[in-house]
């Protein structure tokens, strides 16, 4: 016999019968589902089944009688808190700024069941037109980029909790990515030049860069312990970046914080080439210190950049962001014949296919290598002077 309260019995026929409470009571009367089995583990499991389904269909009714009056502020400031705990403090404090500064002025007053396709790609629209909250100007390709995947996030949120039927389609904004730029080989013999005639610290951070493809938050977290000087690596585990501090009560509106990189992928151990890792050698320094300071005091990316754009034009180069370092490994790395899963493994992206679209960029000299290595008949036939081949 079933456990007292379960109202699950054995019937006279060998079946088993459990007796389940469904909807309101009719006219005053309760009304019960009745589900049957060959046994009573068969028939117990269907009644914590139907049970689970009758709760899940009674919340979501509730939450939709409020899909009319629940605003996009709402879903999205209760989507934020609920990811804080799940991402780094600098992805939440990006989620947050986002919503902030272009979400919530221009939809958050809207419903959830309000908010449709049309209105997205309009919203998305008006930031890549004038967005930008200083001056009016255009958003960044990778903003709008950003915007929409956060509003797809919030979106399917809401869908979770019931609020709605199912996600609209989040429209395609024609994003073009700006160009990406790379160090001529001229450009760099430049800057390898002046970085070797300054010779200070802060030229060892740019040369881990062209040479070891580090990004510039993980250059400004490097301190000399990091290094392993017999087997001529450095192993890239924090990253330092400025962020708007999320704490009301706070004084400052931004704070450094000094963490995990990019992604847990992003640890990793980086070789460099003997001659630069000689190089750097030579100027060690206590392990506690800062790489691009050789004290204990970090240098912040803001400062870092400055002071980046600054040596690009002692050394007569063109401006650049520093991310183009980067690029310039990777590229340089592949007109070498360094191999595609070594490359990729260094860089420390998700695939191969990463690094050829986004990080591969051969020169106009480059090029002509390659295609002047293709077999041409005309050649041969200009020396055999007017011979034609015989037709078949």
């Amino acid at each position: 016999m079933g456990r007292r309260g379960e109202n699950i019995r054995k019937r006279i026929d060998g079946r088993w019968e459990a007796r389940v409470v469904q909807g309101s009571p009719i006219d005053g009367k309760t009304n019960y589902k009745y589900l049957y089995g060959r046994s009573y583990q068969e028939v117990r499991h269907k009644k914590i089944i139907f049970s689970q389904e009758i709760r899940l269909q009674e919340r979501s009714a509730a939450s939709c009688a409020g899909c009319d009056t629940i605003k996009i502020r709402e879903v999205a400031q209760d989507w934020l808190e609920k990811k804080k705990p799940l991402v780094k403090e600098s992805t939440s404090a990006y989620y947050q700024a986002m919503i902030e500064n272009h979400i919530l002025p221009e939809l958050g007053d809207l419903t959830v069941s309000e908010l449709t396709s049309e209105k997205m790609a309009a919203f998305l629209l008006g930031r890549k037109q004038h967005g930008r909250k200083r001056d009016g100007g255009p958003l960044a390709n990778k903003t709008i980029s950003d915007l929409k995947a956060l509003l797809k996030q919030i979106l399917s949120y809401a869908r979770s909790r019931g609020l709605l039927d199912s996600v609209p389609d989040c429209p395609s904004v024609c994003v073009r990515q700006p160009p990406v730029s790379v160090l001529t080989g001229a450009e760099q013999m430049c800057l390898e030049y002046r970085l070797i005639k300054e010779d200070q610290p802060f030229s060892l951070g740019v040369l881990l860069s062209l040479y070891g493809g580090l990004r510039i938050g993980e250059v400004c977290a490097l301190r000399w312990e990091d290094f392993d000087f017999q087997n001529g690596t450095v192993q890239v585990r924090r990253t330092l970046s400025r962020i708007a501090d999320i704490n009301k009560e706070a004084n400052a509106k931004t704070k450094v914080v000094i963490g995990r990189p990019k992604t847990d992928s992003s640890l990793r151990t980086v070789p460099l080439p003997a001659l630069i890792f000689l190089y750097i050698k030579e100027r060690r320094r206590r392990g506690t210190a800062y790489l691009l300071t050789g004290t204990e005091k970090y240098m912040e990316p803001r400062v870092c950049l400055d002071r980046f754009k600054r040596l690009l034009r002692r050394a007569g180069v063109a401006e650049h962001s520093w991310h183009t370092l980067r690029h310039t490994f990777a590229t340089r790395c592949v007109e070498n014949g360094v191999d595609l899963k070594s490359l990729s493994e260094i860089m420390r992206h998700a695939n191969v296919k990463i690094t050829l679209q986004r990080y591969v960029h051969p020169s106009m000299d480059s090029k002509k290598e390659q295609v002047n290595k293709l077999p041409c008949a005309f050649a041969s036939g200009q020396n055999r002077g007017q011979d034609k081949p015989k037709s078949a």
